[in-house]
């Protein structure tokens, strides 16, 4: 089962064995284009770490159809009718086998297992590296009552040994709550798994900047899945399967709108950038962001329309980029 499906099944908490060894087209400016680069956004004080490191087993191939979701006790409430920035991330090392491993954060409301909403990451592990995935995503809780977001992951085996195998959670894995309770945001999953021959625009989405605000934050992040072997599944069939490799570039774009939804500005996080993913690897989770995107005056609206540029190198693998949880673009008022 592909790393992307994991998040759809009932969750079983467990706990570590502590003595267990140890993822086209060019980018036209209508107006003007402006280029930042920027680093992830200052951390808040609310973050918290695993209560849970320490060595957990990795599940058998042969059972990833019933996956055990670890509990990896830390998590973050969202108050009733809010909207939170949270983000998270797990730190893995000392697999004993390339270890397929889903980043979860789980939100539920008091009394119940039933899942409100999520934010997932999948990645193969390989063997003996130190690995961190990142996740992140806005998470607004129901006026009905409060969501505990909880962080979770899932190991199974990619190797399909019949040894007991492991890996490590490192106690620096956390989920934090970024900025607290947000002004103000907008937020779209890719709607459907796509193949990306060239280049695709992912989930685009589209925000009101709030009256007297100068600027906006924006989050782009995709997780993608190489297409390879000579079985492949049905929706890489098609596309380039040989190479041994995906070279997948991305860029977060984000235009300012005229009232008549032409392109005004088009802001980007820098020049489209390249990231290798092998067929070991093959599910990855890539980030990106703006900590300041400038609302133009001199534009007849405040209405932006943000998505992630996601491109397939043809001398490579075709790509698949990943639905629903998985990836997403948001904007924000901090």
């Amino acid at each position: 089962m592909p790393i992307a499906q994991l998040d759809i099944h009932p969750w079983t908490p467990s706990r570590p064995l502590r003595s267990a060894p140890a993822l086209l087209a060019a980018l036209v400016c209508a107006a003007a284009c402006i280029v930042i680069t920027a680093s992830p956004a200052s951390a808040s004080a609310l973050r918290v770490y695993t209560g849970a490191p320490g060595v957990y087993t990795v599940q058998p191939t042969s059972t990833n159809d019933h996956p055990i979701v670890h509990d990896l006790d830390a998590g973050i409430v969202v108050p009733a009718g809010t909207t939170k920035y949270l983000s998270s991330k797990l730190i893995v090392s000392q697999a004993s086998v390339v270890t397929e491993t889903s980043h979860l954060v789980y939100c539920t409301q008091a009394g119940s297992s039933t899942l409100v909403d999520r934010l997932v990451s999948g990645q193969n592990v390989l063997a003996g590296a130190s690995t961190t995935i990142l996740t992140r995503g806005m998470i607004t809780a129901p006026s009905s009552g409060n969501l505990t977001c909880a962080l979770k992951a899932i190991f199974i085996d990619h190797s399909g040994s019949s040894d007991p195998e492991s890996i490590r959670v490192e106690s620096s894995t956390y989920v934090e709550d970024v900025f607290g309770v947000l002004a103000a945001s907008a937020q779209t999953y890719q709607p459907t798994r796509t193949r990306v021959d060239t280049g695709y625009y992912a989930a685009s989405v589209t925000f009101t900047a709030p009256a007297g605000v100068t600027s906006i934050q924006a989050i782009g992040d995709v997780n993608v899945t190489t297409c390879y072997g000579s079985s492949p599944e049905p929706l890489c069939a098609g596309g380039r399967l040989t190479g041994g490799y995906a070279y997948v570039g991305t860029q977060l774009v984000v235009n300012q709108l005229n009232s008549n939804g032409s392109v005004c500005v088009t802001t980007t996080n820098g020049d489209l950038a390249g990231v290798t993913v092998t067929n070991t690897v093959h599910h990855f989770k890539i980030n990106t962001w703006h900590t300041s995107v400038p609302v133009s005056a001199a534009c007849t609206s405040r209405d932006f329309q943000a998505s992630t540029r996601v491109t397939a190198n043809t001398g490579a693998e075709s790509i698949i980029v990943e639905a629903n949880h998985q990836s997403l673009t948001a904007m924000f008022v901090a």
